[in-house]
């Protein structure tokens, strides 16, 4: 812990950047070219022709992604992605089965992704302003259990903050070798430890106490930031900028995927896309 703060990463100090929720489209489009561009330069991701990471989740008003800023240009990204029956989470793909016993419990899933720092951010407190942003909203929204999958040299760090590591070790990929843990905490025992830490014993705890749940400036707005993020999603013609000009994302999305961005967007809204894009609106059967 003590290193991390030499770091910068509990601290204060942002550089001048300002942390907030992506509240329109032009703006995730921002998010999603970092995300990208990171992703693709650590080889965690292939280098699109787009330069933007988009996926089903991403197409989702339900998916919240916060980013921080500095000098006009988005230099962070954190993601959450909430657990539905149509596309379930980003994870499921390698992790089904740890995901599904969390699922038996009843209660909401989330999970942390695209989560990107640019370089010049990275020791200073962005990615630890962002995970407070994302704490705020999994509060907001009733998040029962959060997940993030990490590469097994920062399972540590997610430990420090109540995380415990619920996966072997697996390739997150099928393309590349990528050894990936599921991280899980649930909501209710981190909110029961933090309140019960001390300040000269529990440092992660004492960080969630102090800074994700009592000083934490960003539940304030959480509800307010929601609602702005969610209208964008009504913008046919920004829509159709983000999902078929710039991404062509889709047009590679399955029947079922279609039919989950049909039932979030609605059919007004999802009938003017395809038809602005000169495609045929699959039947919703």
């Amino acid at each position: 812990m003590a290193l991390l703060r030499q770091q910068g990463l509990f601290g204060i100090d942002t550089k001048g950047a300002v942390i907030r929720r992506a509240l329109s489209l032009a703006e995730l489009t921002e998010a999603y070219q970092l995300v990208h561009d990171i992703y693709s330069a650590s080889g965690k991701g292939a280098r699109e022709a787009t330069r933007l990471r988009l996926r089903v989740f991403e197409a989702l008003p339900t998916t919240a992604t916060f980013i921080a800023v500095a000098d006009g240009k988005v230099v962070g990204v954190q993601g959450l992605a909430v657990d539905s029956a149509e596309v379930r989470l980003p994870s499921d793909h390698a992790f089904q089965d740890e995901i599904d016993a969390l699922r038996l419990a009843g209660g909401l899933v989330c999970e942390a992704t695209n989560q990107a720092v640019h370089p010049d951010y990275r020791k200073s407190a962005v990615a630890t302003e962002l995970m407070r942003c994302m704490f705020a909203h999994a509060l907001a929204i009733g998040c029962d259990e959060l997940i993030t999958t990490v590469s097994p040299g920062h399972a540590r760090f997610y430990e420090l903050m109540g995380f415990e590591q619920i996966s072997p070790v697996r390739s997150y990929s099928t393309e590349i070798e990528d050894p990936t843990v599921v991280m899980r905490v649930n909501i209710s025992r981190l909110i029961s430890r933090a309140e019960a830490a001390h300040e000269d014993e529990d440092c992660g705890a004492i960080f969630v106490k102090v800074r994700c749940l009592y000083n934490n400036p960003y539940r304030a707005k959480a509800e307010a930031w929601d609602e702005q993020a969610r209208a964008a999603f009504a913008d046919a013609d920004g829509l159709r900028r983000l999902f078929v000009e710039k991404g062509n994302l889709l047009a590679h999305l399955t029947e079922e995927e279609l039919f989950a961005v049909r039932l979030h967007w609605g059919d007004a809204v999802f009938d003017a896309v395809l038809a602005s894009a000169g495609v045929a609106a699959p039947c919703p059967c």
